[in-house]
Parts: structure tokens; sequence; C-alpha cells
């Protein structure tokens, strides 16, 4: 049985708190034991952002004494563990020892990441019968880099009519402080979105990245359509066969 720290992003704890126990519900079915420690803190990718280094800096190094860093993380949202992945090494230099920060770095990975290439599973076995639009965010094309691991499990899951534009390469407007800085450009973002999902015929938009869903969601919740926002997580538990 593998050993595996479980990082909760604090968007994810604070506004979709159900979501973690979908997390933590398919890391069990995959055989491993999981690390999760109920007093951690945010990753600091927000005050990071916003330039306050020495804040960012605080809650990196508080993060890297919360977990055995003997074993690998793993992070359901891409945004974090890019952060996570390519700027601690910037923002730690100094102050962690510097194997240690390496190991951390190499060894954190988001859900659909680690479960296909860590873990080598391609299916869970899951059921969700119904029509899902994909959407890859930001972090995830550039910030990370994830590559088809999303997509591989969605067209695994019994039932699931899977929906993908792969031109739609656009933000869905959240990205931060984006959203409150440029309310109008980021509503017509998240609107191209939304329609192209529609329009395609979904009943659900999922993604990696929660921020994103919880965007596109409060936007879905100021229109009269059937189309609702779920993380991937919560597909990726559905029953098992």
């Amino acid at each position: 049985m593998a050993k595996i720290n479980l990082f909760i992003p604090c968007y994810m704890d604070m506004f979709s708190p159900t979501v973690p126990h979908s997390v933590y519900t398919v890391l069990e079915r995959l055989g491993d034991e999981i690390i999760y420690n109920p007093e951690q803190t945010c990753c600091g990718k927000r005050f990071y952002q916003l330039g306050e280094l020495e804040l960012a800096k605080e809650l990196a190094n508080q993060l890297l004494q919360e977990y055995d860093l003997k074993y690998p993380m793993v992070v359901p949202t891409t945004s974090c563990v890019g952060y996570m992945k390519n700027y601690y090494k910037e923002l730690l230099e100094n102050s962690a020892e510097v194997n240690m920060l390496r190991n951390f770095t190499q060894n954190i990975y988001e859900l659909c990441y680690y479960i296909v290439n860590i873990k080598a599973v391609e299916t869970l076995n899951n059921i969700f019968n119904h029509r899902v639009f994909y959407f890859k965010s930001c972090a995830a094309r550039n910030l990370y880099k994830l590559d088809d691991e999303p997509e591989l499990l969605l067209s695994n899951t019994k039932g699931l009519d899977l929906l993908i534009d792969n031109e739609l390469n656009t933000c869905c407007g959240a990205n931060s402080h984006f959203a409150l800085a440029n309310p109008e450009v980021s509503d017509i973002l998240c609107h191209k979105i939304i329609d192209r999902a529609y329009q395609m015929g979904a009943q659900y938009i999922t993604s990696t990245d929660i921020h994103c869903l919880q965007h596109i969601n409060a936007v879905l919740n100021t229109l009269d359509i059937t189309l609702e926002a779920v993380h991937i997580a919560d597909i990726l538990v559905g029953e098992p066969l």
C-alpha cells in the first residue's frame, strides 16, 4: 500500500466542501493510504500573485512543515499544484533545505495525472450517465501542463458522453483577482465557455480546477438553462461497476 499526502485547496475546502470527500474516496479505491492534515493552510498562490511575497513565503514554509515529505502529494486542482511545483523553488530558495524542496516539487501531482501516470490506471470503473463538456483551464494548459489524462478518465467512464472543443483555448475569466478588476471581460470569457457547452448539448461542465468551476457556476446561477458545473472528482467517484 502506497502512502500519499493529500492537499485540499482552500477554495475547495471553503466553498465546495463535498468535493474533498470525492477526492479522498477515489484515492482510497486506488489502495493508497492517505495522509491528510485537517489543520492545513493555503498554498499561498493568491498572495504571491498580489505581490505579498513574505506572506506567500510564510504559508509555503508552513505547508512544507505540515506534511511528511517522504511521500508524494496529490492536489485536486492544477492552479495550486502548478504554483507549488513551479514557484516554491524560487520563493523558498534561501529558506528551505534544497534537497527537501527539490523532492517536494518533483513529487507533487494533480489528481488525474497521478491516477494515470503514477498509479497506471486508465479506468476507475465509474458510472456517470450524462453529457459532459470538459473545460481545460489555463492552469492545466500552461502552468501544470497537463496532457490528456482527464479526457482519458472521462472517456473511460461508463455512460458518460464526453464533449470537447479543442479550439476553445480561452480563460474562464476567474484567474485570481481578474474577475474583480475586469468584470465585463471576465463575463464575456465565461459566457463563451458556457455558450459552447450548451450548444454542444452538455448537461455538465467539468474541469480539474475548482476556482474555474466555482466562477462558471456563479455565472450559471444567473442563467435559466439546464447546465451545471461539477468537479472531475465528483464524476470519477461515480458508483463503481
